[in-house]
């Protein structure tokens, strides 16, 4: 499966965080990369469903954990995101254009209803 392709994008989507990442990174696009911290903090945001509350330290520290160990090295290797785990930083390649849209299209989807 080519890396940054519709393919890719869809065998990582049925996992929620990992939907939340690629979410958070299209949001960010323009500034990336992003700090791992920043982007810990608003998936554990969303995945709480309240955005615009402060994320408690242990729901904070539980997906960030699980985005450095697992989430963002496989997501690195299908192409999806660039991720440093030295610097900490996380930035998000060029997808095939399909893929772009997809993404896109369910962030509106998914988010839009509840945020």
């Amino acid at each position: 499966m080519p890396r940054g392709s519709v393919g890719s994008v869809l065998a990582s989507l049925s996992e929620r965080r990992n939907r939340y990442v690629l979410y958070s990174l299209d949001r960010h696009a323009g500034t990336a990369p992003m700090e791992l911290e920043a982007l810990a903090r608003e998936v554990a945001a969303w995945e709480r469903g309240a955005p615009s509350e402060p994320v408690p330290d242990e729901a904070f520290e539980a997906v960030l954990a699980d985005l450095s160990r697992t989430r963002l090295p496989t997501l690195s290797r299908r192409g999806l995101v660039e991720y440093d785990p030295l610097s900490g930083l996380v930035g998000r390649p060029r997808y095939s254009v399909p893929a772009e849209a997809l993404v896109e299209l369910l962030a509106r989807t998914e988010l839009a209803p509840r945020f």
